[in-house]
């Protein structure tokens, strides 16, 4: 995921913060060209994922406490 920071043409005064998802920065770019039309772009940042979503990517939420998976069938797909 990376974030756009764009102003649009109408209204130059008034930065705006968009988002697209793409595999890399080149491509984030340019589909940030197609998506934010009549628009100045002027910044691309990737965006990191939380620190809390990498640690358990398979958890399930049970009674308050966040438990790993136990088995790789048991991980929805």
């Amino acid at each position: 995921m990376y974030k756009i920071y764009y102003t649009e043409n109408d209204a130059p005064d008034e930065p705006r913060i968009g988002m697209v998802s793409a595999p890399n920065l080149a491509v984030a770019c340019r589909v940030a060209e197609m998506q934010f039309v009549n628009s100045t772009i002027t910044k691309v940042i990737e965006m990191t994922p939380p620190e809390e979503e990498t640690r358990f990517p398979g958890a399930r939420f049970i009674r308050g406490e966040f438990r790993p998976v136990a088995y790789a069938d048991e991980m929805m797909q």
